[in-house]
């Protein structure tokens, strides 16, 4: 008898709670349909726009700090997280993924000890897409 009187309360709590919550919001169709009748054709106003293409953006030189570059490297080298900063292709994050780290950590390596050394001038080094930035 207790299961049967707990189950027909928990049945009334739900459906008091489910009519609460549908009388609480309501939907005013003639709000959407003007919203609808206001708004402007998209596919107009695209082809009179040209969108900038992400993949050809080429980062400056100025832009690009040496330092964070090295603590990317740091931290994430295994990642090439540090190449994608200075301006190089996502292909590169596959490259290193596929060679475990970069041919075992020792592209990451080597990359940190050559940011290191060249710190005044990494302009050779913005926009390298190849796999060996050196």
């Amino acid at each position: 008898m207790k299961k049967v009187f707990l189950l027909t309360m928990v049945m009334a709590l739900v459906a008091s709670v489910s009519t609460f919550a549908s009388s609480k919001y309501k939907v005013d169709e003639a709000a959407i349909d003007q919203v609808f009748e206001t708004s402007i054709n998209v596919a107009s106003v695209d082809s009179e726009m040209n969108y900038m293409d992400l993949t050809s953006v080429k980062a400056s030189n100025d832009d690009k700090n040496v330092w964070i570059a090295l603590l990317l490297d740091w931290i994430l080298g295994g990642l090439a997280v540090h190449r994608i900063y200075l301006g190089g292709k996502v292909a590169l994050l596959f490259g290193y993924l596929f060679t475990c780290g970069g041919i075992f950590g020792l592209l990451p390596l080597g990359d940190f000890i050559v940011l290191l050394i060249n710190n005044g001038d990494i302009s050779k080094y913005v926009d390298n897409d190849a796999f060996i930035m050196w």
